[in-house]
């Protein structure tokens, strides 16, 4: 059987039952509890009664003389008495003390009354008179404590004597309960030197004592700490961790230390801190555990700097990922032509120098188209270079219609375009190429319709450069323009430019 122990509380709750109980039997010595009243009542009516048959001998007898001095005696006696009288059934009074008419008027006629009291003698089984007494009021009603019923003045007296006997009751016992005794002054200094914020709690987790450094971050005067559920303060944890326990408190239950854990807390100005707490618990010699010691490291500013950082470093992608589109839209621009959309001349070669030796060497089918807008400068000369740029737009997209996704459409210069198709042999560049002629044929822009001469040219048919498969397909185009043109030619050997102008010359 384990040995009973009294518990501080229960110490404390005898402690008080026993102050209370003095409280009272102090207000019921002083006439102030309840039931006075009615202890005074019946005082009265057993001492009327006992006179009453006092004075029933003594007229028994006859000796009259002992009935006045009795009554005499009982008023000197008994201050509350102010007068006594014996009345005949007749009212006629055979003795009284001095004032006892004057008194008596106040009496009821029939019944008795708290100050005036009246019983039958009888003597011999006959009522031969009536017994007269007069008291004064009773206390309340007498002369009540400024003018206060006692009721009133009980709640006031125990109110007080109460405020004063617990409040000094209490004070000494937290004198001896006080937790920040339970560290000593000596571990309390070291512990206030160190930059670190450290609490002491007990294995009910009150706390014992908090250094200075962690009530300044804190906001809040130790005093009013030490006592209190360390986690009352308002802890919150990260969202990934809500369901488990505050660090100490994990310490207290298994025992095991408890490291980085990172907590918040809101200051009365609802500024932020941010710690990293470590808690270790307390053992006593048995293992068991008696409390936690838990480190508090401030790194508020830490996480700002991070927050800043990982700022900094959005700010950073989102400037690069501008950039880069700024990039792409720059390296766009450069390899288009402004007017159709195509690529460019400069971008047709740079395609051609990574695609066609690629091609060559693995003997895929690799063929090139040119082609050009008929009499294109009778349309700029009769409608304007307005309409002529229309035409341009309107062949660039027919063509663009037409041709395979993969396809490569550049602007060669003027109202000449070059047509690239990796992978396609001749008989398909030359489908795609009546296409694209019967398509511009059909189409009416600005009002007049045009027509286009096409040339092809392919790996197949020798060509060892990308100029030399241009410059075939240039053959094949000049060969549809001297057979009328809006036709689509194929390269032979036997092809040779006779009308070549010496801006086309150059641009080989």
């Amino acid at each position: 059987m384990g040995k009973f122990r009294i518990t501080p509380a229960v110490r404390l709750s005898i402690g008080l039952v026993i102050l209370t109980l003095s409280i009272l039997i102090l207000a019921q010595a002083l006439g102030l509890a309840p039931g006075t009243e009615r202890q005074q009542l019946k005082v009265r009516q057993s001492l009327a009664e006992t006179l009453a048959v006092q004075t029933i001998m003594a007229i028994k007898r006859g000796d009259m003389l002992l009935l006045q001095a009795m009554l005499e005696n009982v008023i000197e006696r008994n201050p509350d008495v102010r007068s006594i009288g014996i009345r005949r059934n007749d009212q006629g009074v055979v003795a009284q003390t001095a004032q006892h008419e004057e008194f008596w008027d106040d009496a009821s006629a029939e019944n008795s009354t708290p100050t005036h009291i009246r019983l039958p003698l009888l003597i011999n089984g006959e009522k031969r008179g009536n017994f007269e007494i007069t008291f004064h009021p009773l206390t309340h009603e007498d002369s009540p404590f400024l003018g206060l019923p006692s009721f009133v003045l009980l709640i006031i007296f125990v109110s007080v004597t109460g405020f004063v006997g617990f409040w000094l009751y209490i004070k000494r016992a937290l004198h001896h309960l006080d937790p920040s005794a339970v560290v000593p002054a000596r571990v309390r200094n070291a512990l206030n030197i160190l930059a670190e914020g450290v609490l002491i709690l007990d294995k009910r987790e009150q706390i014992v004592l908090v250094n200075h450094s962690l009530a300044e971050k804190l906001q809040r005067d130790e005093k009013s700490l030490i006592g209190r559920k360390a986690s009352s303060l308002g802890w919150q944890q990260d969202e990934s961790d809500s369901a488990a326990a505050l660090p100490w408190l994990q310490a207290l239950s298994s025992g095991q230390k408890q490291v980085g854990v990172r907590l918040e807390l809101k200051t009365h100005e609802q500024e932020k801190q941010i710690f990293r707490v470590n808690a270790v618990p307390i053992l006593d010699d048995k293992g068991n555990s008696q409390g936690t010691i838990a480190s508090f490291d401030d790194i508020s500013e830490l996480e700002a700097k991070n927050h800043q950082l990982e700022d900094m470093v959005k700010a950073l992608a989102a400037t690069q990922l501008s950039i880069e589109n700024k990039n792409r839209e720059l390296k766009y621009l450069a390899s288009r032509d402004p007017l159709t959309d195509c690529y460019n001349r400069r971008s047709l070669f740079d395609y051609l120098a990574a695609s066609f030796d690629k091609a060559r060497s693995s003997h895929a089918e690799y063929a090139c188209i040119m082609t050009d807008i008929d009499h294109f400068k009778r349309v700029n000369d009769t409608h304007g270079h307005g309409v002529g740029d229309e035409v341009i737009k309107m062949v660039a997209n027919t063509i663009r219609e037409v041709i395979r996704e993969g396809d490569i459409l550049a602007r060669f210069g003027g109202e000449e375009f070059c047509i690239i198709l990796p992978g396609a042999p001749i008989s398909q560049a030359n489908l795609i190429a009546n296409r694209c002629r019967e398509k511009i044929a059909a189409q009416l822009c600005q009002g007049i319709k045009v027509t286009s001469s096409f040339g092809i040219s392919s790996v197949r048919l020798g060509a060892q450069t990308p100029n030399e498969l241009i410059h075939q397909a240039d053959e094949a185009l000049y060969h549809s323009k001297e057979q009328g043109r809006n036709c689509v030619s194929n390269w032979q050997p036997t092809m040779r430019i006779v009308n070549k102008t010496a801006d086309n010359q150059q641009a080989f």
